[in-house]
């Protein structure tokens, strides 16, 4: 599912707040009004990352509301955390989404037009404020809706996508696509490591998909690799061992039922065995048009974060920096590391790096 746009950030946008050190400056301004004890006590860079992105569950600790209450007037601490509703969002100025017959006309022309040349693929361009490809008839003309068109439909409304995004997922037609990919990685004090894969299948093909391939490599291990269904999965899973050596795993997810044409389902699987020593990093592969991914990394007794980097490697094999979407935070002697990026394509990769003071042996 994708994540709710919350008030609190579109509030924070329209002040200019919207920076973790704008943030904290103001609230610490706002803060020393109130209680003197109060200033310093600002939220985390990953905390406030988890305010802003709608994945706090209820309401911060009780003076974060207090000064944020007075740091914004005219909202509560309850309203600035609920999910920002679509009619609001006409009104500070977001152009109108396409009407119904519109929207549709988009979709079936991208529909008609895929798999010629490069399919569009990435972040809407600026200035065209969420608005789909209009340079098509409004018009579906003769004809029902396609299972396609229907599906995408419910996407715009369930998921509450834009119509640039419902757009290229039509581009799309043929393919899966994984529209939410996340890995969470938990590193032991002896540098052991579990690993849990959560992805968000859409099936646009016209094929039942019962299987996937995937892989997993770890430069040192406890021996083979133990692999099995994650249990929240939205299907059966069962994984099939294709090749084993010590430090790789080629396995498939098979899929019970099968994800049918233009449905989708949530499918994981986790991973124990695989250690990090001296080489603290983690390279993802991409296997689908993703429009979402991310690694959440919590790194127990690491001691204090050196350094952490990132990279996206492209389909050609260029690299670009990755950095300025990572996130990290040390709790206690625990580092804690998120990085997230969007629209991706099959077959480019992802690698996180990171130093801590203290290495396993």
């Amino acid at each position: 599912m994708a994540a709710a746009l919350m008030r609190l950030k579109v509030v924070l946008r329209q002040r200019h707040l919207q920076t973790h050190r704008a943030f904290c400056r103001e609230y610490d301004k706002v803060a020393r009004r109130i209680d003197g004890d109060l200033v310093g006590t600002y939220p985390s860079r990953a905390q406030f990352h988890r305010w802003l992105s709608g994945e706090l569950k209820g309401l911060p600790y009780p003076d974060h509301c207090r000064v944020l209450e007075e740091m914004l007037p005219g909202y509560t601490a309850a309203e600035l955390f609920e999910p920002y509703a679509d009619e609001e969002q006409t009104a500070v100025g977001a152009e109108e989404p396409l009407d119904e017959r519109e929207f549709l006309g988009v979709i079936e022309n991208r529909i008609n037009r895929t798999n010629f040349g490069v399919v569009e693929w990435g972040p809407e361009p600026c200035g065209e404020g969420g608005r789909a490809d209009r340079s098509v008839s409004s018009a579906l003309g003769v004809g029902e809706e396609t299972q396609h068109e229907h599906r995408l439909r419910e996407l715009r409304k369930d998921q509450r996508f834009s119509d640039h995004e419902i757009s290229q997922f039509a581009s799309l037609v043929g393919n899966i696509i994984d529209v939410d990919a996340r890995v969470d990685i938990e590193i032991g004090g002896d540098g052991s490591a579990h690993l849990t894969y959560r992805y968000e299948i859409l099936n646009m093909t016209d094929r039942p998909l019962t299987r996937v391939s995937r892989e997993l490599w770890f430069e040192y291990t406890d021996g083979k690799l133990d692999i099995r269904p994650w249990r929240e999965s939205t299907r059966r899973v069962a994984i099939q061992r294709v090749h084993d050596t010590p430090n790789l795993s080629k396995f498939s997810c098979q899929f019970s039922p099968a994800i049918q044409p233009n449905e989708s389902a949530i499918v994981g699987y986790t991973c124990d065995g695989g250690k990090f020593l001296d080489a603290l990093y983690w390279r993802q592969t991409i296997y689908n048009h993703t429009r979402g991914f991310a690694i959440n990394l919590r790194h127990n007794d690491a001691g204090d974060l050196i350094s952490c980097s990132a990279i996206e490697e492209q389909q050609n094999g260029a690299e670009n920096s990755a950095t300025e979407d990572l996130v990290w935070d040390c709790e206690n002697s625990d580092v804690i590391i998120t990085l997230t990026r969007k629209y991706l394509r099959p077959s480019q990769s992802v690698t996180l790096r990171w130093k801590v003071t203290r290495e396993h042996s």
